[in-house]
């Protein structure tokens, strides 16, 4: 299926309501209240292994993640939410280098990017946080693309990446140096025309708008 063009207006991400509402969860813009629920887990030196960052050493670290983030939203680059699930935050999910040209270019992408308390993994939540920020994205954004990637041995993130509908485009060799070894990137896109076939089929509820 061939994709609509773009939109012809460009949305301002600070302007939009992006609290969403799942049947088990409240996706919100992060908050500096957020940072006691979010230590835990972003603390532990062992949980960021996998992903690209490293395990905080303060709170104000923490802190100081949140703020960039308000700014990146007002920036209109990224759009990072606080996964609620029982009233706590446990997780974090966004919609990162949004860009929507590229000097004659139109591109309106996005990469998507998400952790999940370790505690709550294989609940199905990551994978009905991440639809809902897809279908956000193609929906609401109006994004043409977005695409994903996960370390090779990240089987855990891989299984959500998959279950959304991602397409396979490739493998990184050796892309990036951690923990004394090299790492290989698996990559994945999603295409807004691909999104209408594959939303169909999930079975996850719709979200709400709050």
């Amino acid at each position: 299926m061939s994709s609509a063009p773009p939109r012809t207006k460009i949305p301002t991400l600070s302007e939009l309501d992006t609290v969403i509402i799942t049947g088990r969860l409240r996706l919100r813009p992060l908050a500096e209240g957020d940072v006691d629920d979010m230590w835990p887990v972003v603390s532990d030196p062992e949980f960021p292994r996998m992903l690209s960052w490293a395990a905080h050493t303060d709170k104000q670290q923490t802190l100081d993640f949140i703020r960039a983030q308000a700014a990146a939203l007002e920036a209109g680059t990224d759009c990072v939410w606080a996964i609620e699930y029982g009233g706590k935050v446990v997780g974090n999910i966004g919609l990162h280098g949004i860009a929507f040209e590229r000097r004659a270019w139109r591109i309106d992408r996005a990469e998507l990017g998400y952790w999940l308390a370790p505690a709550l993994w294989g609940n199905r939540i990551m994978t009905e946080a991440a639809t809902a920020i897809v279908r956000c994205g193609f929906d609401m954004i109006g994004l043409h693309k977005i695409t994903v990637g996960c370390l090779e041995e990240n089987l855990a993130s891989r299984r959500v990446i998959e279950k959304i509908g991602f397409k396979y485009v490739g493998r990184l060799e050796d892309d990036c140096w951690r923990d004394g070894r090299w790492w290989s990137h698996l990559r994945w896109e999603l295409t807004a025309s691909d999104w209408i076939d594959v939303s169909t089929t999930l079975r996850i509820d719709r979200p709400s708008r709050s």
